[in-house]
């Protein structure tokens, strides 16, 4: 072993440095082109549907893509637009690519079932990615500098000049372009149970709480009779006192003149806490009064007490503002950049969001929930009140 380090490392008396120079850069080219080629060689589309779950799944969606055929004739295969061309970040993306091999052999994905299951996590990883480059890799054969926008059809070019004007990167508006979109609302539906289940522990024991769900209010500590109201989700609620499976709560709020079947969470926005019944009006409390300098209407400080059923309360908003930051990303990131809650008024959010409804598929309950976290989080509240 030692002669044969030796002959390794110490200069030789028989070989002249230009032949072992030469030979060294033989086989360095050599070792260098084999290399290159072998990483090549991972990039076509052969390699890539090489595995069962990516021939089965994403393989056959991808088929039916303008990427896959179109009148052109040019072809985008999975390493055009999942591998970087520069030469730097295609062997770091090849190194990352270790994982997902690791993943093949223990077949995390290797059925349909386990595949979508994932589906949502890997789409959301990829997007982080192709977020944080700006779309390298789409930009490889689209740019809007190459864009003729009069041949587009007059939707497409306005969004596409909006998207440069903005400096949106591609994926933004092209989540599901290659392949099927997942099921994001998986995320925000999981995120709902813990907060049932959490509910369940804490309605019986703090003494401020916050509604996940709509709940029905009652006068007396029964619920046999008829509701007096409801109170809305994200709504702030003080126990004044418990009996059994009943709390008695006070809530406090805004109410608008001409409008006292409704109890507002702030003076001048229009964030709903709770509806009440005629014959609940005349509980309201009114602590003080004051006219909104901006649109000269007069609004009455009040509170309500009423009796309502212990269960879906928690005591922690946070987890519920993480909740709906959650459904909020999962219902809209996936036609344009997600706009941060106070990019708008929390009044102008209720049209804002209505225009929108119709690309979104959320319940009626969902879609409460989902303005009022952003109207809690809009420019001119920021959480207020919470």
């Amino acid at each position: 072993m030692r002669r044969l380090w030796d002959l390794f490392w110490k200069p030789s008396g028989k070989i002249g440095l230009g032949v072992l120079l030469v030979f060294g850069g033989f086989g360095g080219v050599i070792f260098w082109g084999g290399f290159n080629t072998a990483m090549e060689a991972t990039n076509t589309m052969g390699f890539c549907i090489s595995c069962h779950e990516m021939e089965s799944t994403v393989y056959q969606e991808y088929k039916e893509t303008i990427h896959y055929k179109n009148a052109s004739g040019v072809q985008a295969t999975c390493s055009d637009c999942h591998v970087p061309r520069a030469w730097t970040a295609k062997l770091v993306r090849k190194i990352e690519a270790t994982g997902e091999l690791y993943h093949h052999f223990v077949g995390t994905i290797d059925t349909k079932e386990k595949f979508e299951a994932h589906r949502a996590t890997m789409a959301k990883r990829v997007w982080a990615t192709m977020e944080a480059n700006d779309s390298q890799e789409c930009r490889n054969c689209h740019t809007f500098e190459a864009m003729d926008f009069h041949a587009q059809r007059p939707a497409s070019a306005e969004a596409m000049q909006g998207a440069q004007e903005k400096g949106e990167t591609c994926i933004s508006c092209h989540k599901g372009i290659a392949h099927k979109m997942p099921d994001l609302s998986s995320g925000y539906l999981a995120m709902f149970d813990e907060l049932r289940a959490l509910s369940q522990e804490e309605g019986a024991r703090a003494d401020k709480l916050y509604t996940i769900a709509t709940k029905d209010i009652f006068a007396e500590a029964s619920t046999d009779g008829k509701p007096t109201g409801r109170l809305l989700a994200a709504t702030e609620l003080d126990v004044i006192e418990r009996k059994g499976d009943l709390l008695k709560v006070r809530l406090d709020g805004w109410q608008q003149d001409g409008v006292e079947r409704v109890v507002y969470a702030l003076r001048g926005q229009r964030i709903f806490s709770a509806t009440l019944s005629k014959a609940a009006i005349e509980s309201v409390q009114r602590h003080q009064t004051e006219i909104d300098e901006n649109t000269e209407l007069t609004w009455h400080r009040v509170s309500v007490e009423a009796w309502t059923p212990k269960a879906d309360l928690i005591s922690d908003v946070n987890v519920l503002w993480e909740y709906g930051a959650e459904m909020y990303n999962a219902s809209c990131s996936t036609c344009h950049t997600l706009s941060s809650p106070d990019h708008l008024l929390a009044n102008q959010w209720i049209g804002n969001l209505k225009a929108m409804s119709r690309f979104i598929s959320l319940d009626k309950e969902q879609y409460r929930f989902l303005q009022k976290y952003l109207q809690f989080h809009a420019s001119d509240t920021g959480g207020k009140g919470h």
